[in-house]
């Protein structure tokens, strides 16, 4: 199935990529925290010596030094106070201390700069005179700190990549999911269009062979028609004999019934459409049918549109007598006309058995008959008028029960 071999290679690639940029963050986080320590180090060795403040002009050297690495801003701080800076940028609200604070792009940390100087020469000890030396001023170092506002670059590149990496990935998987949708949609495509061409062989071959069946009987069915009919009239007393020839007779009609029902079938495709009244053609319809059974509804206008009235009556009628047939009695059925967007749509329910499930397409082809007598070419007949319409017919059983067929074709006005 293409979906499951599309789904299975998508749910691999992102994974795979998951995994990628996930590593890619873990390893950015080094990145970020190793560039801190080398900037401290790097402080702590450029600012050792010395007791006072580092100069404007030793910052701004150390800054354009360790600018291609991302330093953007670097500051001497004491009791919370900037004392003097170089670059742009800002420390925030961090805390004292080399914790590292990394938002929004940018990480900053503040670090103490020098120890303060130990007390000068050893204890006094007790009993031990002390050593005169001359005095020496000295100043004692102050608790100067340093502070970093840096700019990650390669850090931030490898995000980049790793979210470029999962876009990459997704558009990679909507064109898989595409691809395979388009490929399942032709194939299905080409499954319908091989199952039609098959069906239109065989009809083809269905219909030639029908034909030839129909031309051949006709006229000895019609002769024996007629004969039955004439033994019928002579032997009309007689109490045995007159059922016998009643029912040649009856068995006649029925295979002259057959025949023109398979001469239908096989008629041309040639259509003569007129302006047509839809309402004209159910009432007609209807009326064939038997409007003691039938409940009909009506378009409320009367438009004409183009329909090939004989044909198509000939259409809801097969439905409606087989309606009519697996109605129980006292039930009527119901059809009606309406207009649905560009399509008039004529529904056709009874009050039967439903139809079984899986059945909702083989009911149409021809042969294909739940009666105990007939040969099942009513629908096949009605689908082929509906079809030559321009249309479709679909049968479903209805919620409420019973079957539900809808004959749905183009309202082309004249």
């Amino acid at each position: 199935m293409p979906w499951v071999a599309a789904g299975l290679m998508c749910a691999v690639l992102l994974s795979a990529v998951v995994f990628i940029r996930r590593s890619a963050l873990e390893s950015s986080s080094l990145v970020v925290r190793g560039m801190a320590n080398v900037l401290m180090l790097a402080g702590v060795e450029a600012f050792r010596e010395g007791t006072g403040v580092p100069s404007q002009q030793a910052l701004e050297a150390f800054l354009n030094t360790h600018q291609e690495g991302g330093l953007r801003y670097v500051a001497i701080v004491e009791d919370g106070q900037v004392l003097a800076s170089a670059g742009v940028g800002s420390l925030g609200k961090i805390e004292d201390g080399t914790q590292l604070r990394f938002e929004e792009g940018r990480g900053r940390f503040i670090h103490r700069l020098r120890k303060p100087r130990p007390p000068d020469g050893p204890p006094a000890v007790s009993g031990t005179p002390p050593m005169v030396e001359p005095p020496v001023s000295q100043e004692p170092r102050r608790n100067l700190r340093i502070g970093y506002d840096f700019e990650p670059v390669t850090a931030l590149e490898l995000k980049e990549r790793s979210q470029r990496l999962l876009f990459v990935a997704a558009v990679s998987c909507m064109g898989i999911l595409g691809l395979a949708f388009a490929f399942s949609r032709s194939l299905a495509q080409r499954e319908a269009l091989a199952a039609e061409l098959e069906r239109g062989r065989r009809l083809a071959a269905l219909g030639t062979m029908s034909a030839v069946l129909a031309h051949e009987l006709r006229n000895p069915l019609a002769s024996l028609k007629g004969h039955a009919q004439l033994l019928a009239e002579r032997v009309e007393r007689d109490a045995v004999l007159r059922p016998k020839a009643d029912r040649i007779v009856g068995e006649a009609v029925r295979l002259e019934q057959l025949m023109n029902d398979l001469l239908g079938f096989v008629r041309s495709g040639e259509l003569r459409r007129s302006g047509t009244d839809p309402n004209e053609v159910l009432r007609a319809a209807v009326e064939a049918t038997g409007e003691s059974s039938v409940e009909a509804r009506y378009l409320p206008g009367h438009e004409k549109v183009e329909l090939d009235a004989g044909r198509f009556q000939q259409a809801l009628e097969n439905v409606l007598r087989n309606a009519v047939q697996v109605s129980p009695a006292g039930q009527r059925v119901e059809v009606g006309v309406a207009q649905e967007g560009p399509a008039l749509v004529f529904t056709v329910r009874d009050h039967g058995p439903g139809i079984p499930k899986g059945d909702e397409e083989r009911i149409f082809e021809p042969f294909v008959t739940g009666r105990l007598r007939g040969v099942g070419l009513g629908l096949a007949i009605t689908r082929r008028i509906v079809e030559l319409h321009g249309g479709s017919v679909s049968a479903r059983t209805h919620a409420e029960g019973g079957a539900e067929f809808r004959l749905t074709v183009p309202a082309r006005g004249t």
